[in-house]
């Protein structure tokens, strides 16, 4: 066999060069969780969430309000109906609401846990099976069964501890959010199981089962720990932005005493 000419090695040898260049590395498995748990959209946990925090923020914000009535000697005028009063909840609210959504809303925080949970429960080649599956058409259904599963687990806890109050004044808008998000998802999610075997297999499997469990039940004890958490912290939330409700008191003042 005659060896190449010299030309010619070079040639092959950069497009060697070129080609192993433009492959894409290897995926590592911290990388395929990322993907994994970036396939989910918790927006109906969310807004479930968002819808319990506002309740909290305003029964907070109305009692804070109460309060700087009576330390300040308001009189009985200083009350909900009176536009003042409404002018200093609606900038608390605001900014109240603005700080309380940085520590839940994001969800950057889940994010981290659920990816330390999967590296935890998963094997590499269990991670690469549900990527394989959730990308199918049926699968995506199921990311979306799971995600709704979720937000399930996240009302029911707040529901059935008496923690969610569904008529508190001026959180209509953050209901109707919820209530339509859980619709929409609950609609969207559905299919028939007759059309896709290959779905209700992955469902029965170990590896399926594990983790349905662990999103439904898990991660949705994360959440509701996260929203306790958020809960707590509000009245102190709501007190350090209580200079900002002055200017009504001001206001509100000056017009009874003139």
């Amino acid at each position: 066999m005659h060896p190449l000419p010299r030309a010619l090695r070079g040639a092959l040898t950069a497009v060697g060069l070129t080609a192993l260049l433009a492959t894409p590395a290897l995926a590592s498995k911290t990388d395929k969780i990322d993907e994994l748990v970036g396939m989910h959209d918790l927006k109906t946990a969310v807004a479930i969430g968002n819808y319990y925090l506002k309740q909290r923020i305003l029964l907070e914000v109305r009692s804070q309000l109460a309060d700087i009535g009576k330390a300040q000697s308001l009189g009985p005028d200083w009350n909900p109906s009176n536009p003042y009063w409404k002018q200093g909840e609606d900038a608390l609210v605001r900014s109240a609401t603005k700080q309380v959504n940085r520590q839940f809303s994001s969800l950057e925080w889940l994010s981290e846990e659920w990816a330390q949970l999967n590296d935890h429960d998963f094997s590499e080649q269990d991670i690469d099976r549900l990527l394989a599956h959730f990308k199918s058409d049926y699968g995506r259904k199921q990311v979306m069964i799971v995600d709704h599963g979720v937000a399930v687990q996240v009302q029911g806890a707040l529901t059935f501890t008496g923690k969610m109050v569904y008529d508190v004044p001026g959180a209509e808008e953050d209901r109707n959010v919820m209530q339509h998000a859980y619709s929409d998802e609950d609609r969207d999610m559905r299919f028939n199981i007759d059309d896709s075997p290959e779905s209700v297999q992955f469902a029965l499997s170990p590896v399926g089962k594990r983790y349905f469990v662990n999103a439904v039940l898990k991660v949705s004890g994360m959440i509701t720990r996260r929203l306790e958490d958020t809960a707590a912290s509000i009245p102190q939330t709501v007190k350090g932005f209580s200079g900002q409700a002055q200017p009504a008191v001001d206001a509100f003042r000056r017009q009874h005493e003139g």
